[in-house]
């Protein structure tokens, strides 16, 4: 009878640890997907430089960055629904438009300051003076 508890008992325990393990796996199989990218451009740039990470990229023409170059990391957060959030980095401002391009997209919801702000797009394309640590783009 004893040995027959025991048994059961390992079974249940056994049972738990293993949906302990998949029940995470389970939840998380339907998640938002992350993508990221880097690019570095050499100081006196005289062309220009694109980074394209999932559905969105960022043109860098000559003239925009520092006479030093620099780094242009972007961070694309996509959901299932087809959604996604793109944010660039770092803080600059340029004293040549870049071109940020979102795909399809009709327009694009800036998170400034102020709060979430409509920029309608021209074939997806956008140009923006500056990165900002507000730039929650959908």
């Amino acid at each position: 009878m004893m040995r027959n508890r025991r048994r059961v008992l390992s079974i249940v325990v056994v049972m738990l640890m293993l949906a302990m393990l998949v029940l995470p796996m389970a939840a998380s199989a339907g998640g938002a997907i992350k993508q990221s990218g880097l690019m570095i451009v050499p100081p006196f740039a005289q062309r220009s430089y694109t980074l394209t990470v999932g559905r969105v990229a960022v043109t860098v023409p000559p003239g925009a960055m520092p006479w030093y170059g620099g780094i242009v990391y972007l961070s694309v957060h996509e959901t299932p629904s087809g959604r996604f959030k793109a944010e660039f980095l770092p803080d600059r401002e340029f004293p040549v438009p870049v071109i940020m391009d979102y795909d399809t997209a009709p327009w694009v919801d800036y998170h400034s300051p102020r709060g979430p702000q409509r920029m309608w797009t021209t074939n997806g394309k956008l140009k923006s003076w500056h990165f900002s640590r507000y730039s929650g783009w959908f």
